[in-house]
């Protein structure tokens, strides 16, 4: 009697405490629908740089940058007019994606850029792909022709234009002499919906059409409430559009930020904030990530007073996501990150969540993988008892985690030889 009588009160308890999830705001509702008490800073156009990197970078606070888009002449040049004049060469492809709501697992096409200018409003495809540098040398030759007779007037400043500017509030030797990490042009119809994800780089992203809405949340107060339960890819299953508490408890309890900015505005995303974006009615946005591992005591003074209108997207070097590899800090945070997020961190968990679905690719392309992870796992695993625990993280001395990322850089060689002949993509490296 009291085993059936205990059975009850904890079938009551489980039964009380789902209904009472289920009937909080926000259940089934999209996300970041309830408890959007945050606010987020705004200024009008991009701050100085000492400003930026003190009070938002350094400080990890998103930062809304009015008007600040509008300084790049793509604001008014880049139509799809414009873009179906440029000269494309033949063997130039961009990847697109074909549903707007993000799945991971879609199939992600290429194809000629001018295919998909001429095609993105009825087919409902989203580019998602760096800006093609054609359109940048294009436009960079443009703006340094001779202007046309109405506007000679106007030619000093017409000369110098040209296409994205590099944020001015990030014009700093230490970030353009080897940090900034990829741009990524964001291009579509409307309608598009991430999953809610979080980027191991910092990130300013412009918009110069349409709207978007981003639902953030600050990882240092609710990052424990959000379940990232794809770590191989920094992202969550849940579903944008009705998130179930009863799946995703913790989400009852967040509060968000939710952020609209419209055409010609720019906005701060933090490191490792987990974010979620909608876009509505035409949409082009860029955005710029760089390397989060900056000191903090590097000198702000270098960097400029005065905005470099000359510093285009062209006229920088981006060193994609193997330069992140490079930072023995960057690897030991994204191992922090996972083994923490997983209860009794054994070998096949560290496997799974370091490059999960993407063993597939490394099989197929007969890449040794599991000896190269296993000596990963070995090295942190100190008192070989099979599990993984921060506890050992914390014991591990420097010279290990000089070993765990020399082993990384092994492992990012050895994808690359296999991308080099196989054309598939491996996206580990692009999400760490």
């Amino acid at each position: 009697m009291k085993i059936e009588t205990c059975f009850l009160i904890v079938l009551a308890f489980v039964f009380t405490h789902t209904r009472e999830l289920t009937q909080e705001p926000g259940h089934l509702k999209p996300f970041g629908f309830a408890k959007s008490t945050q606010t987020c800073d705004e200024v009008d156009n991009f701050p100085p740089p000492d400003v930026f990197f003190n009070e938002y970078v350094f400080k990890r606070k998103p930062l809304v940058m009015r008007n600040a888009a509008k300084l790049s002449p793509a604001f008014r040049t880049w139509t799809d007019d414009y873009f179906l004049q440029v000269e494309e060469p033949s063997n130039h492809l961009v990847s697109v994606e074909t549903e707007k709501k993000e799945d991971r697992s879609q199939e992600v096409r290429e194809m000629p850029f001018s295919e998909f200018v001429s095609s993105y409003n009825t087919s409902g495809i989203y580019m998602v792909n760096p800006v093609p540098p054609f359109i940048r040398r294009h436009l960079d030759g443009y703006l340094k022709a001779d202007p046309a007779p109405a506007h000679r007037a106007r030619a000093p400043l017409f000369k110098i234009l040209q296409d994205i500017i590099l944020p001015c509030c990030m014009q700093c030797p230490f970030i353009v002499e080897g940090k900034l990490v990829e741009n990524i042009m964001w291009f579509s119809s409307g309608g598009t919906k991430s999953v809610v994800h979080t980027d191991s780089v910092e990130n300013i992203n412009c918009l110069y059409r349409g709207d978007k809405q981003f639902v953030m949340v600050d990882p240092d107060e609710y990052g424990d409430k959000v379940d990232i339960d794809h770590p191989e890819g920094s992202y969550s299953g849940v579903d944008v559009d009705s998130v179930d508490y009863t799946n995703y408890p913790g989400l009852a309890d967040v509060e968000f930020y939710t952020i609209n900015i419209t055409a010609g505005d720019c906005l701060f995303i933090p490191y490792k904030w987990i974010h979620q974006v909608r876009s509505f009615g035409n949409n082009l946005a860029v955005n710029i990530w760089w390397n989060h591992f900056i000191p903090k005591d590097v000198s702000l003074e270098s960097c400029n007073k005065d905005c470099d209108l000359q510093m285009t997207l062209r006229r920088v070097d981006f060193r994609g996501f193997d330069q992140v590899m490079e930072s023995v800090d960057a690897i030991k945070d994204h191992v922090y990150a996972l083994v923490s997020r997983l209860t009794d961190c054994d070998y096949n968990k560290f496997l799974n969540g370091l490059i999960g679905e993407d063993i597939k690719f490394l099989k197929d392309n007969n890449i040794p993988y599991d000896l190269l992870m296993r000596k990963m796992f070995q090295e942190m695993d100190l008192d070989e008892d099979g599990y993984i625990h921060e506890k050992e993280l914390d014991k591990l001395e420097e010279q290990s985690w000089v070993r765990v990322q020399q082993i990384m850089e092994e492992f990012s060689s050895l994808i690359k030889d296999a991308e080099s002949l196989d054309n598939g993509e491996f996206r580990f490296k692009d999400e760490l």
